[in-house]
């Protein structure tokens, strides 16, 4: 067999890692930076893809190994992180919900906001989570139910102001 076709990969793909990274960031503009690095690097290790795994695990990972690569700079250089993070203007909450997830999901272990952001946002299932993450099925499983619980417990509140819990995290 060959290479996956890469303008099919960030055709079917690139809307959910974007979504994935955008979450995982807090930066729209950052995501998008973010998701072209994540797609350069799909070209470049077509050749490397091994076909036992699938598609979606395997981009997903690229995306999480980018994400822990901007981690590792930032901690290198704080000064450059300081300004960047400056440069990211938050949008007004006009959506109540959307902002209180936010903080929710940021509140989070990264590992949990990983594994739930990649199962509600990227649509994968635990044994893709788990080949992404480097981790097991099951403990891709407990990282999302303990992620539902504190955002859950988190949303909450919003409850008492009229704010509807979408039924993922409510589950």
């Amino acid at each position: 067999m060959s290479a996956p076709d890469p303008a099919r990969l960030f055709h079917c793909h690139h809307l959910a890692v974007f979504r994935f990274l955008r979450r995982m960031t807090g930066s729209p503009s950052l995501a998008e930076d973010l998701t072209q690095e994540v797609f350069l690097r799909v070209v470049r290790g077509l050749e490397a893809y091994d076909e036992r795994s699938r598609e979606v695990s395997w981009i997903f990972r690229i995306a999480r190994n980018v994400l822990v690569d901007r981690h590792r700079a930032r901690v290198r250089s704080p000064q450059d992180a300081s300004l960047q993070d400056a440069t990211v203007v938050s949008q007004p909450a006009t959506q109540v919900l959307t902002a209180i997830l936010d903080e929710a999901l940021a509140r989070l272990p990264d590992e949990e906001r990983e594994a739930f952001l990649m199962r509600e946002v990227g649509g994968l299932g635990y044994h893709d989570i788990a080949e992404a993450s480097g981790a097991t099925p099951d403990a891709a499983r407990m990282r999302i139910y303990r992620a539902r619980l504190a955002l859950r417990a988190a949303l909450g509140s919003s409850r008492s102001v009229g704010v509807r819990i979408p039924k993922e995290i409510s589950k």
